[in-house]
């Protein structure tokens, strides 16, 4: 039987120390790559490098992780100074980025997806007199994407803490299936006069509710302090909020009110018997685009519904950039030639078939706010057909008398909130 002389246990040992020398070499080398300083190195530059500098590093990892990171095309677009071709003057400026966490599922890294696409615009100054977009101006066909929409099926949710700012949930069209979608938005008014800033973030994360409010409010901050650090880069100088300590859901279906109840944006807003006794509105105010939804019925009821549509109303109040677009959107609908009146024609009117609109002269540079009501199967620029098409002629003198007195009061409480001057109504 052979024995394991001094010299052969000697070089075991060497052996099993230089495998774990290499096993700890190997680990060590694996942090260093994928948990170390050159991750977060590589993290930190995606960061610093996209959207022009201006994203928060610490909101971002709040969000996506501490990385790695992938950055996706970004784009940037500046438009020489002087008057643009819906009467502001000044630069228009406008950058976007996408980051997304780099999910390589077996490689120690994160394996829900998420990405963040911010979008940073510089708003001209707008006259705040002006109400009306000369119909003769050559449109480009697209506009409407100049600034991005928001959904007033319902209320959208405020964020308050000094911020005109919105947040609203949704299934996005690129979203896959498992991802929650959400978009966040602030409105800045610069200092002295020069324009505005409007930052949209939209997220998409992959296995995370948005009923956790700490996930909103994570959310909600990326946008908050994108626009702080893009009012002082792009000398803007805006006066800021302060972050969001938490962030509402947006209003659901169910979560209707009686109408003398309402405290939000539906207060002060006339009844009408059972025809019109319910609410679904904002809780908070200082949004940009404020919401208020009438109908009549039991508490709970759906949207949706022929019958129930037919005594269903939307107030709809829109700030700076949001009234610009829904003025084009409306005279696109229309069309460019057509008789029938549009908010962009006269500052207060209405059409025969139902639909009024107002508008108020603001101090902060973005041009004149817009109010706007509307009874579902309304005329209002859009195609009807059918029965669509016969009951939306059928506004009624009382219907009409309705629609202004709400618009009344909704734009005059709503101007109020907002430091505008009195609306001027149909």
């Amino acid at each position: 039987m052979a024995r394991l002389t001094w010299e052969g246990r000697a070089g075991r040992v060497v052996l099993t120390s230089c495998g774990a020398l290499v096993a700890l070499a190997l680990i060590a080398g694996g942090y260093y790559w994928w948990g170390g300083p050159h991750e977060r190195r590589a993290a930190r530059q995606v960061l610093a490098e996209s959207c022009g500098g201006v994203l928060p590093s610490d909101e971002m990892r709040a969000v996506l992780g501490d990385g790695p990171f992938e950055s996706g095309p970004g784009r940037a677009e500046v438009r020489a100074a002087g008057e643009d071709a819906y009467g502001g003057k000044g630069d228009t400026r406008q950058v976007t980025c996408t980051v997304r966490r780099e999910t390589e599922r077996g490689a120690g890294r994160p394996t829900h997806d998420a990405s963040v696409e911010v979008t940073v615009q510089r708003l001209p100054e707008r006259p705040a007199a002006s109400t009306a977009e000369d119909r003769e101006v050559d449109v480009p066909r697209g506009f409407g994407a100049l600034y991005p929409s928001v959904s007033t099926e319902l209320p959208p949710a405020a964020l308050g803490g000094g911020w005109q700012g919105l947040f609203t949930t949704g299934e996005s069209l690129t979203s896959a299936a498992g991802e929650d979608s959400a978009t966040a938005t602030v409105l800045l008014d610069c200092a002295r006069r020069r324009g505005g800033l409007l930052v949209t973030v939209d997220v998409e994360v992959e296995d995370v509710t948005l009923d956790d409010p700490r996930r909103r409010t994570a959310l909600a901050r990326i946008a908050t302090a994108t626009a702080a650090k893009a009012s002082g880069k792009w000398g803007c100088d805006a006066e800021l909020g302060k972050p969001p300590r938490t962030v509402p859901l947006p209003v659901n279906a169910d979560e209707d009110v009686p109408l003398a109840d309402a405290s939000g944006s539906c207060r002060g807003v006339p009844g009408r018997g059972s025809r019109v006794s319910r609410a679904w509105e904002g809780t908070r105010p200082g949004g940009p685009v404020e919401v208020c939804v009438l109908s009549g019925g039991g508490a709970g009821e759906p949207v949706t519904g022929s019958d129930h549509e037919e005594r269903r109303y939307s107030l709809v109040a829109y700030y700076g950039p949001y009234a610009v677009t829904e003025r084009l959107l409306r005279q696109e609908r229309v069309g460019r030639y057509s008789d029938e009146p549009v908010p962009g024609d006269t500052p207060a009117g209405g059409s025969p078939g139902g639909g009024h609109w107002a508008s108020a002269a603001c101090r902060d540079g973005g041009g004149p706010a817009l109010f706007t009501v509307e009874r579902s199967g309304a005329v209002d620029g859009k195609e009807h057909d059918g029965d669509d098409a016969r009951r939306a002629t059928k506004a009624s003198a009382a219907d009409l008398a309705y629609e202004k007195a709400a618009l009344k009061e909704f734009a005059r409480r709503s101007a109020r909130a907002h430091g505008c001057g009195a609306p001027k109504l149909p």
